[in-house]
């Protein structure tokens, strides 16, 4: 293999894509203002490539989507949230922390797991009907979190039915057209290309836009790094250890793996701005940074699984 192939073959690399898009995040950050506003557009193409083989059929199957709805809502809104409830008052001492890791905790997933998903090889439809029924149930789960902890629902269910919309519904409607009208094959050659870096500009501005969080007083933000790595790798590598032991095939384990490890960061960071303060959406920015991380690092490792 030739120098130049091995340096084209790192630029198709979704692992060493999103670690330059990182480094890129701290290094040079002032893009990334400019950039923002095209995240949830570009966040809806990445979407639509990624489940341009999905059928919406699927939905209307429930003894086929009972289980993933079931082990994704298990997984994400029991697992992960009390884990992140949790290790906010056994490790984070600062109150403004602590409410930004409840605010994750109160989220649903993160967009991004569907196509996470399709990255991995994971089971897209599996991701797919479980992230659409985490949302749907964050529109109760969210409002009762948000009272107990703070006394008022601060996070309006029209905000999440548009999300919904934004990011999965339209992305779904769009794909079936495209496959309808045979654009889709026509497109498949470049889908990955498409989905690594269009990730690049989603986490390259979300770095950008955070990297004060990140360069200064960084010692500070070590209880917020400690309690991101349990609930990602830790958190991840028990959902693999225990799947795999119940007889779970491996593109499903993938797909629990990123239900039980992601929250929507940016709609946590969002909320933390407008209705607390700056501080509070640190932990988002430290939690999505740790997550990029591990994604990086699933890109390699789950060749490896069995």
């Amino acid at each position: 293999m030739t120098l130049g192939s091995r340096v084209a073959g790192l630029f198709r690399n979704a692992g060493f894509i999103l670690a330059l898009a990182f480094l890129f995040g701290l290094v040079l950050p002032k893009g990334a203002t400019g950039a923002s506003p095209a995240m949830v557009p570009l966040l809806a193409i990445i979407m639509t490539m990624s489940i341009m083989g999905v059928s919406p059929r699927m939905f209307l199957d429930f003894k086929k989507v009972s289980r993933p709805i079931l082990q994704s809502l298990i997984m994400n809104y029991v697992v992960l949230t009390l884990v992140l409830i949790g290790l906010s008052f056994l490790i984070v001492r600062d109150p403004e922390l602590r409410t930004g890791f409840i605010l994750l905790a109160a989220v649903p997933p993160a967009v991004a797991v569907i196509p996470f998903t399709y990255r991995l090889g994971g089971n897209t439809d599996f991701s797919m009907v479980g992230t659409v029924a985490c949302y749907l149930a964050a529109l109760f789960i969210v409002p009762i979190i948000s009272t107990i902890f703070w006394g008022s629902s601060v996070i309006h269910p029209v905000n999440l039915l548009i999300t919904l919309g934004e990011l999965i519904a339209l992305p779904l409607a769009i794909a079936q057209l495209l496959r309808r009208t045979g654009l889709a094959s026509k497109l498949e050659r470049y889908r990955g290309t498409i989905v690594n870096w269009g990730f690049f500009v989603v986490v390259y501005t979300t770095v950008g836009l955070n990297q004060s969080a990140f360069l200064e007083h960084p010692l500070k933000l070590l209880p917020s790094v400690a309690a991101a790595f349990i609930s990602t790798f830790v958190v991840g590598y028990l959902v693999n250890r225990i799947a795999r032991f119940s007889g779970v095939d491996k593109a499903s384990r993938i797909s629990l793996i990123l239900s039980g490890t992601r929250k929507n960061y940016g709609m946590a960071a969002a909320i933390a701005l407008a209705l607390f303060s700056p501080r509070a959406a640190v932990p988002a920015a430290v939690a999505m940074a740790v997550a990029i991380g591990h994604f990086i690092w699933l890109t390699f490792w789950v060749r490896r699984m069995k």
